[in-house]
């Protein structure tokens, strides 16, 4: 997975923590879930702490076990339920009914069609921007636990920062879902301007339209991706949909892809499965366990893989310092190439033109007639 440590470019990656579900109308997430301005989600969102972006729409429900923040001009289309503080800024509006179960924090010009109960204290304010709050908050959870002066800040920003602290000592960061800004997300696709990062153990439901994918082991893609740069989905995972890459796409271990792929090169692991048509101009290689020979795989234009298997050792090395030939073992490959192909060029097979091949036999002859003329001096001088 990647290595994200600045707060600025976290908000530029579309990323997905462990064990995270987006179902056909709502998104499941273990921690925190933070939405960037004006992205429009056709899903309701249920996670810890939930951070609304400026100008964001939102048509399914949003509950948030812990705080939810929402900023200015954003549209929620259901209901709003809070298991502690809420804070809401200017011009916001829910169509559904609104429950907090501690403070609400509300700004000017706010509407909640369908009423709203807060059993805590209600101040009518215009909170601390979205965005403001939210660099803050990346930053000092990235930074978690190194400092007096960490903590003391996260005290600040949060009722009681042992409360805050993953009871399996991963730090908050590791399980916030990030959604960028101007995304769109519905169950028919995922778009997002910038890279996806995908955890482990996800299951996605929808198209993902991104700059690049990277994935962790066990997802499950319901959905085709479409991608301009790389695309790496982890082992044992399974994607119902086609890959489309203008870059390198990496299949791992024990994972099945039920759709074709269409990139400049392909890497599979020799464990996993692909059952539509693979096309990559630059080839398509095969990976092999570790500790096991090393192979080495190319496609030729009649489809056929040529693996070669380096010996680990030379038998019967001649005096002369001959090598033994390594073995060649021909298998079938997965891709499918048009007919037409066949009548194409193969790698050592070229078609030499009749000049070519005159110019070849003249050569082998005068050789020959000089062999032979230098044995019947050596024989006369003899």
């Amino acid at each position: 997975m990647k290595n994200i440590s600045e707060p600025e470019q976290i908000l530029k990656y579309f990323l997905v923590p462990d064990n995270t579900r987006i179902e056909t109308n709502r998104i499941i997430v273990e921690g925190d879930v933070i939405v960037g301005n004006h992205s429009s989600i056709q899903y309701g969102i249920s996670g810890d702490t939930v951070i609304i972006g400026e100008g964001v729409d939102v048509s399914g429900d949003i509950v948030a076990c812990s705080d939810a923040r929402i900023d200015m001009w954003s549209k929620m289309g259901s209901r709003v339920e809070v298991g502690r503080n809420a804070y809401l800024g200017e011009f916001v509006t829910i169509d559904g009914k609104l429950t907090v179960e501690g403070d609400l924090d509300v700004g000017k010009e706010v509407k909640i069609k369908g009423g709203f109960e807060a059993k805590g204290w209600i101040v009518v304010r215009n909170p601390v921007p979205v965005i403001m709050f939210l660099l803050l908050y990346i930053r000092e959870m990235m930074r978690l636990g190194r400092g007096e002066e960490v903590e003391k800040a996260i005290e600040e920003l949060f009722d009681d920062s042992e409360e805050n602290q993953e009871p399996d000592g991963k730090e908050p960061g590791e399980k916030v879902l990030i959604i960028p800004e101007d995304a769109k997300m519905s169950p028919e696709a995922i778009e997002a301007g910038g890279e996806a990062v995908i955890g482990n153990n996800c299951y996605l439901i929808g198209t993902l339209r991104v700059q690049s994918v990277e994935t962790g082991k066990g997802l499950t893609l319901k959905g085709s991706v479409f991608s301009e740069g790389n695309v790496t989905i982890g082992e044992s995972s399974t994607v119902y949909g086609n890959l489309v890459s203008k870059g390198q796409i990496h299949i791992g271990r024990n994972s099945r892809v039920f759709g074709g792929i269409k990139a400049d090169s392909v890497i599979l692991h020799e464990n996993a499965r692909v059952d539509g048509t693979i096309k990559a101009p630059s080839g398509v290689s095969f990976l092999r366990e570790a500790g096991e020979k090393p192979v080495l795989a190319e496609v030729n234009a009649l489809g056929k893989v040529i693996i070669v298997e380096a010996e680990k050792q030379l038998v019967n090395v001649p005096e002369e310092g001959l090598m033994k030939a390594v073995d060649l073992v021909e298998i079938d490959s997965l891709i499918k190439v048009n007919p037409k192909a066949k009548n194409g060029f193969v790698p050592g097979m070229e078609r030499k033109s009749a000049r070519t091949r005159a110019f070849a036999r003249t050569r082998r002859l005068a050789g020959s007639r000089s062999l032979k003329k230098r044995q019947e001096t050596g024989e006369h001088q003899s």
